[in-house]
């Protein structure tokens, strides 16, 4: 009885432990970016390349979202917004990198951050 309430005390301490310093942690930064403007610039690079690429003629609700993306990137890339578009054409002109498949897979990195690091609402996704 006392050694299973000792490993029971042992297990929630580590799990209490393990779960405290993921707070502590760094947030990191997506797609190799080294700065939190860095990442805003990428993003709205992404954002905005698949607004190129569309067009304006995709569904109605993506075309929200990709606006109200733009929008939010924008205003947190700082003073130098073209770094994203110069790291996504990087990422992008590796051989064997489908640009579609990784814009795809950015948009839905970035739009995640946006919204569990910033807490951010995008009303598209009403």
């Amino acid at each position: 009885m006392r050694l299973v309430l000792g490993v029971s005390v042992l297990v929630l301490l580590l799990g209490t432990l393990a779960w405290w310093q993921g707070f502590a942690a760094p947030p990191g930064m997506l797609h190799g970016t080294d700065s939190a403007e860095a990442e805003a610039a990428y993003c709205l690079a992404v954002a905005e390349r698949i607004s190129e690429i569309t067009g304006g003629r995709g569904e109605p609700r993506l075309e929200a979202h990709l606006d109200e993306q733009v929008a939010f990137w924008r205003a947190r890339a700082g003073p130098r917004p073209g770094q994203g578009r110069v790291a996504l054409a990087r990422d992008t002109n590796v051989p064997g990198v489908n640009e579609g498949a990784h814009l795809h897979l950015a948009v839905q990195d970035c739009a995640h951050r946006a919204v569990g690091f910033y807490g951010h609402r995008f009303s598209a996704f009403d």
